[in-house]
């Protein structure tokens, strides 16, 4: 007598959460990863290079004042334009600052100004990619467990 198979468990997600929901947070998650490792990765080759303390806080704030600076910019732009395509873009644009960062780190020519622009650069993109990513959250959940808008107090 053979014994069935067993079933193949497969994780289950909550009815709210729709394959658009699942590749929201995935990619968010990503994101945030690779900002916050691009910002540690940053300071310790601006240390290997031979800056000092107040390299790694030029470097690091080279990278939050375009993000503060942007940010609003970037949820206004997220507003008017398709989400998931500035999303796109925003991650383009951190993807391509951080590889240009690796190569010239890993090829010993990188200079401090070249870190500081590479890094205002990812804070740009960042800070594009955050308004979207928020904006597109209410969009991704499906069924009742959706927020309705309330007419006195923004979201219920």
């Amino acid at each position: 007598m053979t014994t069935p198979p067993a079933p193949r468990l497969r994780p289950r997600r909550p009815a709210w959460a729709g394959r658009n929901y699942t590749l929201l947070t995935t990619a968010a998650v990503v994101t945030g990863l690779g900002n916050a490792g691009a910002l540690i990765a940053a300071a310790f080759a601006v240390l290997e290079t031979g800056g000092d303390g107040g390299d790694v806080g030029l470097v690091a704030a080279a990278r939050t004042l375009p993000l503060v600076v942007f940010l609003l910019i970037g949820g206004a732009v997220a507003d008017r334009l398709p989400r998931h395509r500035v999303m796109v873009a925003a991650n383009s644009l951190n993807c391509l600052s951080q590889a240009v960062f690796a190569v010239l780190v890993l090829s010993g020519e990188a200079r401090l100004w070249q870190m500081a622009v590479l890094s205002a650069l990812g804070g740009t993109g960042q800070a594009f990619f955050s308004p979207a990513a928020e904006g597109m959250l209410l969009s991704s959940v499906n069924g009742e467990q959706a927020p309705v808008p309330s007419r006195c107090s923004g979201w219920a």
